[in-house]
């Protein structure tokens, strides 16, 4: 009887060791899903914030990028304008009687540039009229007295330039001297580009 007894103690006794160990081992299991649970939480969420943090840097660069498009049109379109307009005041000139004065230095910038012995000089179809015989010798003295040489210009006749300028062509026929108003302004256009954005745009 004892015997039975003593069997059954050591029964029951190894019953709750097999249970507390289960138990045990139940906790630890939970402790360790838990605790992959809180990284994995732990993980996505460090992903979705740099994944938010990615699409606010990359959003951000659109906006910079898109001001920086818009504020470079802005200055083309109002560079253009303004352009326009400084071609209009230069149109707006010919009707005004310090008119002959820009043509003369013109024409002498022109002659310096074609650096010739003789040349005619060739304008548009309403500055014509205004290259008169007084002009040309005026603008022979000036040329004599910047290079110490002889130029001799006459007036194209005939076959009038199609826009605003002069162009003067050597006796010979081989070189000309473009100093139209639009040669004029692709060849100061850097400089003109400057001058228009430090004043419009730098403070």
């Amino acid at each position: 009887m004892e015997i039975i007894q003593g069997i059954e103690a050591d029964a029951e006794e190894e019953a709750r060791g097999i249970e507390r160990e289960a138990e045990e081992y139940s906790k630890q299991r939970i402790a360790l899903a838990k605790a992959q649970g809180e990284a994995l939480k732990k993980e996505a969420w460090e992903r979705a914030e740099s994944q938010s943090a990615l699409i606010r840097k990359n959003s951000e660069s659109k906006i910079v990028m898109e001001k920086r498009k818009s504020a470079l049109k802005l200055r083309d379109r109002v560079l253009q304008e303004t352009l326009d307009l400084a071609r209009k005041r230069c149109r707006d000139l010919i009707d005004t009687p310090r008119y002959g004065e820009i043509l003369l230095d013109w024409i002498v910038e022109a002659a310096l540039g074609l650096s010739a012995d003789k040349a005619e000089v060739n304008a548009s179809l309403k500055e014509l009229p205004l290259i008169t015989e007084e002009l040309l010798k005026k603008a022979e003295g000036e040329y004599h007295k910047l290079t110490g040489k002889k130029i001799s210009l006459s007036k194209r006749e005939g076959d009038p330039l199609p826009g605003q300028g002069v162009v003067l062509t050597a006796g010979d026929g081989r070189l000309a001297y473009n100093n139209q108003v639009s040669t004029r302004f692709l060849r100061h256009q850097t400089e003109i580009r400057k001058l228009i954005y430090k004043s419009l745009f730098e403070e």
